[in-house]
């Protein structure tokens, strides 16, 4: 049975979001993305972002693709390596203009992904 996910306090479903991220349990790529379009906190929604990077499950692709489009902060560079872990080569000229970005975290994930991104040219 899978647990869910959105109950519980911001620090129980921080817990949940981070157990299912290091189990890479794809059963819960539908809750994951459903709690980015909730009133999710920030910080648990930069852990959704990292779980669904960690899954590598297609169902996450379109949403990932739009938020690197949209994404700010340390969001955005959680965006990026989660991009990267997918192997979404479509993202690579995204990308590649965030990699002189003002935030350190955003340029990291950025040359991480693009060394990803680019190993099978």
């Amino acid at each position: 049975m899978l647990k869910l996910i959105h109950k519980g306090d911001e620090t129980e479903r921080r817990v949940k979001i981070m157990g299912v991220s290091r189990a890479r349990d794809d059963r819960y790529v539908p809750q994951l993305l459903a709690r980015l379009d909730s009133e999710e906190t920030y910080e648990n929604k930069r852990h959704i972002v990292r779980a669904l990077g960690n899954i590598a499950d297609p169902r996450a692709e379109p949403r990932l693709l739009e938020m690197l489009e949209s994404a700010t902060g340390l969001m955005l560079g959680d965006v990026i390596r989660s991009v990267g872990q997918l192997g979404l080569k479509q993202a690579a000229p995204r990308v590649r203009t965030l990699v002189h970005h003002s935030v350190e975290w955003v340029r990291q994930n950025a040359r991480w992904a693009l060394d990803k991104l680019e190993q099978d040219r």
